[in-house]
This record gives structure tokens, sequence and C-alpha cells, in this order.
């Protein structure tokens, strides 16, 4: 099980880090809030309104949006 009891709830304009060592869920948490994974139990809400069965670009225009790190933004810098 990748992620179990977890719920949390978040007002407009809050911030909440997740944070946990490789393999601890993380990435599962973000891909059932973003409708990329549909969670095996439980349910995912916005603004009251349950995401379930929705797709990932459903969620997006109710304004909840997943964004991927970009591992070279800048292809001409080097570090």
């Amino acid at each position: 099980m990748a992620v179990g009891d977890l719920s949390f709830e978040l007002e407009k304009g809050e911030i909440l880090a997740l944070i946990g060592p490789n393999g601890a869920g993380k990435t599962t948490v973000f891909n059932c809030l973003s409708g990329f994974l549909p969670p095996d139990e439980g349910e995912v809400y916005l603004e009251d309104k349950k995401l379930g069965g929705l797709q990932p670009f459903q969620i997006c225009q109710m304004g909840m949006a997943r964004t991927f790190q970009i591992v070279k933004p800048f292809l001409t810098i080097s570090v």
C-alpha cells in the first residue's frame, strides 16, 4: 500500500508540504489528487465536489493542476 489513512484539508491560499523518503507514496498522493491514478478507496474532493472518475484535464478545469519537475530547463547553462 503506497498511501494509507491520509486525510487533509487546505484553505484557499494555504500551503502544505508533503515530505518523506523515496517510496513513501508522495507521488502516488499527487497522482490520486490530480486524476492520473484513481484511489483504491476513499474519496478526493475539491471545494465539496467529488473528483472520482474525472479525467486530469477536467480536474484542471475545476482549478487544481499538476506540474512536473523540469530537469534541465536551460539547455545552454551548465552547473
